[in-house]
């Protein structure tokens, strides 16, 4: 199949919400005309690119799901590995459990990262250094059973001389533990915690190790980017208000962002205006795609954009019986990428067998996504939804953090400011117009 849908059951293969799309891809289209102009991935780019050591990047980078962050993220790997460097990528959603990830358990996935790196490019790294790292490992973490078990797959498979190879069963064993269950991560981080400086100690040095070793392979430094933290769950962790977002990124950022190199982490939303954060790091948010001013007025080179993320996935005349509906979704998507490729997918659900996509579908796609945000609106919500809808300009809050992470209310970003807004299925959903017609009454 190509890569365009040509008819309404294609739409099921050729559009993925979820699918982040390399640079390269020819179904990428550059958004950051509609965003203020800002491109994460350039803008990382170059900072890294011009910082020489001993200086390195510490960067978050933010916004909500669907606003394109792993795309960016990729980008910037791919621009950096243009440009001659070493980039450890880590996608935790592959690695750890997003509904309970600790600071610990990142760091053992960037040692199991840059332990592969180093096999993946044949980098002769220290062999006593990794060692001594995975008999470190080994002896605080495995039980007795384990390490025996590591130590003879391994001399199965490689005979004698196989430090790294068994260093790569150890972290990859240690990783799995974190993994697996509940029981087990909590027993990998008690035994960790007391030997933090320890741990530090080896992870820089096997850091210092990558480094230099891609340096005499004519590779410009190392970068580190760890993708798809921004997906952990929400959890209030006690009376104050403390959540595992702010333990991890705020508790326990000068471990995040101790490593002697450039270190690139998505964040979630919730914590975007923690000035805490901002102390530690350089904070990119991701805006959504401007497809409405602030003043309520259409941006059509906003719309325009999207509509050819749409036209490279679909053949819009065979699909649509008319292309201006894709506009209709479009403004109905609040510029969320993710939510423009829900909407494909749901006009696709209610369309018969051989037909288009008519108005009809489209209205009946909307509906669905309408239904969707509602069941996220709870009554706390309501007065601050009011107020965000009469007001570009809300007063930074934990609360407001929060709509933003439900996805409530999205941001949108010029080159000279910034400025949030309901999503349209907010607007649209019958909970909110009610609260907001009673309000009109009231002041009334």
């Amino acid at each position: 199949m190509g890569l365009k849908a040509l008819n309404v059951y294609d739409i099921y293969n050729t559009v993925n919400p979820d699918e982040p799309i390399p640079f390269s891809d020819p179904r990428y289209v550059d958004l950051s005309p509609a965003r203020g102009g800002r491109s994460v991935a350039a803008i990382a780019e170059r900072r890294i690119i011009h910082t020489k050591a001993p200086n390195y990047q510490r960067i978050l980078v933010t916004g909500r799901r669907g606003s394109g962050k792993s795309t960016e993220l990729r980008g910037l790997q791919e621009k950096l590995e243009q440009a001659r460097f070493l980039v450890a990528y880590l996608d935790v959603e592959q690695t750890l459990t997003l509904v309970d990830i600790e600071y610990l358990d990142i760091l053992v996935a960037i040692a199991q990262t840059l332990n592969e790196l180093g096999e993946k490019h044949g980098l002769a790294l220290n062999p006593g250094l990794l060692a001594d790292i995975g008999e470190w490992f080994a002896e605080i973490v495995l039980t007795s059973e384990e390490k025996e078990s590591a130590a003879i797959e391994v001399g199965s498979e490689a005979g004698i001389g196989f430090e790294i190879p068994l260093l790569s069963k150890i972290v990859a064993s240690v990783t799995s533990k974190i993994r697996s269950d509940t029981v087990n991560r909590r027993e990998v981080r008690r035994k960790l915690e007391p030997r933090l400086p320890e741990l530090m100690e080896r992870l820089n040095l096997l850091v210092d190790n990558v480094t230099q070793k891609a340096r005499e392979r004519g590779f410009g430094g190392l970068v580190i980017i760890v993708d798809s933290l921004e997906k952990m769950m929400l959890k209030y962790l006690d009376d104050r208000g403390l959540t595992n977002h702010a333990l991890l990124f705020v508790e326990h950022a000068e471990q995040l962002k101790s490593f002697d190199c450039h270190t690139v982490y998505t964040v979630p939303v919730s914590l975007l205006n923690d000035r805490n954060l901002g102390t530690a790091f350089d904070i990119f948010l991701i805006p959504m795609v401007k497809i409405t001013a602030h003043d309520g007025s259409p941006h059509q080179e906003g719309r325009d954009l999207l509509y050819e993320v749409v036209s490279r996935r679909v053949d819009v005349p065979r699909v649509f019986s008319d292309p201006a509906l894709v506009y209709r979704l479009i403004e109905h998507s609040g510029g969320v990428v993710r939510d423009l490729m829900r909407l494909l997918i749901f006009s696709a659900d209610y369309t018969l067998e051989g037909a288009q996509i008519t108005e009809k579908e489209v209205e009946q796609a909307v509906q669905n996504l309408v239904r969707d945000y509602g069941r996220l609106i709870h009554a706390r919500d309501l007065e601050l939804l009011r107020r965000v809808a009469d007001d570009p300009h809300p007063p930074a809050s934990a609360d407001l953090d929060r709509l933003m992470y439900n996805r409530l209310v999205l941001p949108y970003h010029n080159e000279d400011e910034w400025w949030v807004a309901l999503h349209p299925a907010v607007r649209q959903s019958p909970v909110f117009r009610a609260s907001f017609q009673r309000q009109v009454m009231e002041q009334r």
